[in-house]
C-alpha cells in the first residue's frame, strides 16, 4: 500500500516546486537564525524536505512515512549541482545561527587539544578514562 501511495504523489507532483530551492523561506530562516531562534542544523535535504511536505500539502497526503520516502526519492534523482544547491544555502543558515557556530567553535577547540587529558580523581580516571582528542 506505500509504494502505490508514494508512486501516486511521485505522479501528481509538481517536481519544479520541490527541486528549486524557495528563496523566501531562506531568507526567513536567516532572520530567525540570526538571533538564535533555531536550535538545530539545517541540511540540505531538510530543505528540501519542506518543499516536499508543502507539495504533500497541496495534494492532501499527510502520512508522514509516504513524505520521507518521497524526500529520500527526490535528493537521489537531484544532479549533484541542485543538490550542491541546497547544501549551500542550508550552510549559509548555519553559518549566521549563533546556536550553530558556538558549538562549532568548541569543538575546534576541543579537537586542538593535543595530548591525552589527564583528571585529578578516581572518579573523573574512570568515567573519562584520560580522552584524548586527536
Amino acid at each position: 500500500m506505500n509504494s502505490q501511495q508514494l508512486n501516486s504523489f511521485l505522479r501528481r507532483a509538481n517536481y519544479d516546486r520541490i527541486t528549486v530551492p524557495d528563496m523566501n523561506y531562506v531568507r526567513r530562516l536567516i532572520t530567525q537564525a540570526l538571533p538564535g531562534r533555531i536550535h538545530r542544523r539545517m541540511t540540505g535535504i531538510k530543505l528540501l524536505k519542506r518543499n516536499v511536505i508543502l507539495e504533500a500539502n497541496r495534494l492532501r497526503i499527510i502520512q508522514r512515512h509516504i513524505i520521507n520516502l518521497a524526500t529520500n526519492h527526490f535528493w537521489q534523482i537531484l544532479p549533484i549541482s541542485q543538490r550542491n544547491q541546497f547544501t549551500t544555502l542550508a550552510n549559509r543558515v548555519n553559518s549566521m545561527n549563533p546556536n550553530y557556530t558556538s558549538r562549532r567553535d568548541t569543538l575546534y577547540r576541543i579537537s586542538q587539544i593535543p595530548e591525552q587529558q589527564e583528571t585529578n580523581n578516581e572518579f573523573e580516571d574512570m568515567f573519562f578514562h584520560g580522552s584524548s582528542f586527536p
